[in-house]
This record gives C-alpha cells, structure tokens and sequence, in this order.
C-alpha cells in the first residue's frame, strides 16, 4: 500500500463494485440496457474511477444529476454516454452539454426552447431524453407538453430523442398502488406520443427499488445507483443479491491515555467511565460526516414512533446505543459529545492498542467531508484505476 499522508482516508473495494455489478446483471435480461447511476461523487465512492471500473466491465451508459458532475467525468477521460437528471438553464450549460455530448434531459418547454435555439445555433448533434411528470412533484412534463416538445424537437436536424423516462415516488412502500398508477401513466402517454408519430426507443422507469420489486417495470433501461454501491434501497425486498458494500472510511489513534473509573468523558460531561479504561482520541468528527444524518419528514405515524423510541433508549442506555469503531477486528463504543473533528473512544485496559493503529469510523459514505484521499483496493492491495483511452474534451476554461 503507498504511504498515507493524512490521518483521514477511503477505501474502496473494486473487487466489490465488480461483485455488485455482477449481481444486477443477473437479474437484467440481456435486451435492457444498464444505465448506472453514479451521482454524489458515485455514492462516495468517486466518480471519475467508479465510473472507470464500470466502463472496463461493460457498462457503456452512466448518468448522473448535475452538469459539474459530468463535466468531471469528461475531464477524467470518461468516453461512454453520460445523461444529466437536472435540466439546464441557460445557454451556457447548454453548450457546455452539447460540446461535451452529454445526454441531455428535457423536463419542461423551457428546456425544449432553449436547446432548441442554442444546438441550431451551434449546429451540434444532440441527445435527449424527456422526463415525465407522474407522482413525484419535482420536475417532467404531462402529456400535452411532452407533445409540443415533440413536435419542435423532431424538426430540428441537431436533436435525436433517444429516449424518455420518469420517477417512481415510493416503490419502496409495501403498497403497490401508487407505483403502478405511476407506471400506468407513464406508459399511457408514451403510447399516447406513440400514436401521434414519436416512437421512443428508450423508455425506462426503473431505478434500484423498481428493478428489485416490479421485474415487469424494467422495459428498455434500468438506472442502478444504490445496489451498486452495495447497499438495498429503503424498503423490503426478496432478492438473492449478494451485495458487499466497496466503502470503509479509517482514521488512527492519534491519542491515547488511561483513565480511572468515574472520569468524565467531552463537552457538558455527557459520559463518565464505569471502570478504568483506556481513551482513544481519533481525528474524526461532525465535520467529516462522523454522527450527522439525513433529517427527512417520517414517512410514516410507525415511522415516527419508532425514531423517538430509538433516540428515547439512546438516552435511556447511551452504552448499548452509541456509535462504534473497529481497531484490529474488534468494535469499541464512541463516548461523550462528539467534537467538531474529534472524538473519544473507550478501549477496556487490557485491550492492546497504540497511537497510529488503524481505525475504521461508521461515517455515511455521502455525508463524508469531499476532500479526504481515497484508495482503491484489489485483491486486498492498492492499485491505481487505469485511465480509458483519451479524449480531449471541452472544459469551463474552453469557451
């Protein structure tokens, strides 16, 4: 392994992802097409090598939310077709997109428009897919739009509608009925466009729960982020997959001192020692992701009942509910307040630990501070990510 030069980094499994990749493709007929969905820095996993070790195994369609995000896969020489999510909304984007031959999405007759002028304009092919609105509330258009978008895309030379797409809002749930209403929906103005003259060849609805739970969903595409990153979506599932998850976030002992029983432990003394123990000071906190989470409505009374009982034994029985390491195998619990970017852990005195062992720390892969280095692993050794072939590429400096 090449020397660490922080007290902060990832790991990352590529023997993991390629499983992961493995797994979903065993459940794909080999008529649909994978679309993997690598937003968020891939999950945390990094964006520009996920996407690599992907590509290598045969992914060629990846996509991601945001034009930054593509942008930084063209500069790492990725050369497969990458769609943006989120519409663009101005010309700028636009020609960033279009001379970068980005799969745009097409969500309203704004969007529509401003491609429109800006690919006659600059006389570049471009490649679209038109989102539609059928549940979800947060971008796409209905029937009548999607119409007139069709019609003025179909006249322009520079555009082909590869395909077309929507969201399911809660597949997850044990309920089908508001999925299926979506999915009917969905195909009923893919039909109704059909029947006008605008044959799509491209139609997907599926993401990671779709592709779970409605094998009769999957139609032309399926767009995989979370099963690739190794981890179920939020719901319940029968499936066969055998997911290892490619993330481990390590820091060190940067610090270490025994302590007598009684001694209190971080700020306002929200912990005090029951025996005699030794405490480690790791260089992790709130701002490198360490004990911070997504802060969303329950979706649910039982949802809702559940989280205060969960935070109420946390209070009751701080011990068994408190976050916890690994040093050499073993998990030892994080005690008192955790600081900004430190923390304490409580090791009992017989345990053998020394400043600079290895720790690894339950930070949420996509909450975890951007800037830490990563590592790739394979077959337990490090190993660079190969470049694909070069392509020069257009980047913000260019126009």
């Amino acid at each position: 392994m090449p020397k660490i030069t922080g007290d902060r980094w990832l790991e990352i499994d590529v023997d993991a992802i390629r499983n992961n990749l493995i797994q979903v493709q065993s459940q794909l007929n080999e008529r649909v097409r994978l679309i993997a969905v690598i937003k968020a820095d891939a999950y945390g996993h990094g964006a520009v090598e996920t996407a690599r070790i992907l590509y290598q195994n045969g992914v060629d369609f990846f996509a991601v939310s945001f034009l930054e995000e593509a942008l930084a896969l063209r500069q790492g020489d990725i050369n497969a077709s990458i769609m943006l999510f989120c519409p663009l909304v101005d010309e700028h984007q636009i020609t960033l997109a279009l001379k970068n031959h980005l799969t745009i999405s097409v969500t309203s007759l704004f969007d529509c428009k401003l491609l429109d002028k800006v690919s006659r304009h600059l006389n570049i092919k471009a490649t679209v897919h038109l989102k539609l609105e059928t549940g979800l509330g947060r971008f796409g258009m209905g029937l009548n739009e999607a119409l007139e978008v069709c019609r003025i895309l179909n006249d322009n030379p520079c555009i082909y509608i590869e395909g077309v797409y929507t969201h399911m809002a809660e597949a997850g749930q044990k309920s089908e009925v508001y999925t299926r209403k979506q999915f009917n929906l969905f195909m009923d103005i893919v039909n109704k466009l059909k029947q006008n003259g605008f044959t799509i060849p491209i139609c997907h609805c599926a993401n990671s729960v779709v592709f779970l739970k409605y094998p009769e969903m999957h139609l032309d595409a399926v767009r995989i982020g979370t099963l690739i990153s190794g981890q179920l979506p939020v719901g319940k599932f029968n499936t066969s997959l055998k997911l290892i998850d490619p993330y481990k976030f390590k820091t060190r002992i940067i610090s270490l001192k025994t302590l007598p029983k009684g001694s209190y432990l971080g700020y306002y003394r929200t912990a005090r020692l029951r025996q005699e123990a030794q405490i480690a000071v790791i260089p992790v906190g709130f701002n490198h992701g360490l004990a911070l989470a997504v802060d969303n409505r329950p979706i649910g009374f039982f949802d809702f009942v559940k989280i205060l009982a969960k935070k109420f034994l946390a209070y009751l029985f701080p011990h068994s509910y408190s976050l916890r390491v690994k040093i050499n195998g073993k998990e030892y619990p994080i005690k008192g307040k955790i600081f900004m970017q430190m923390a304490l852990v409580e090791i009992p005195v017989e345990d053998m630990v020394a400043i600079g062992d290895e720790v690894e720390v339950p930070v949420r892969k996509t909450l975890a501070l951007g800037k830490i280095n990563r590592i790739y692993m394979k077959d337990g050794e490090a190993c660079k990510i190969e470049e694909n072939e070069r392509t020069t590429y257009v980047v913000e400096g260019d126009i």
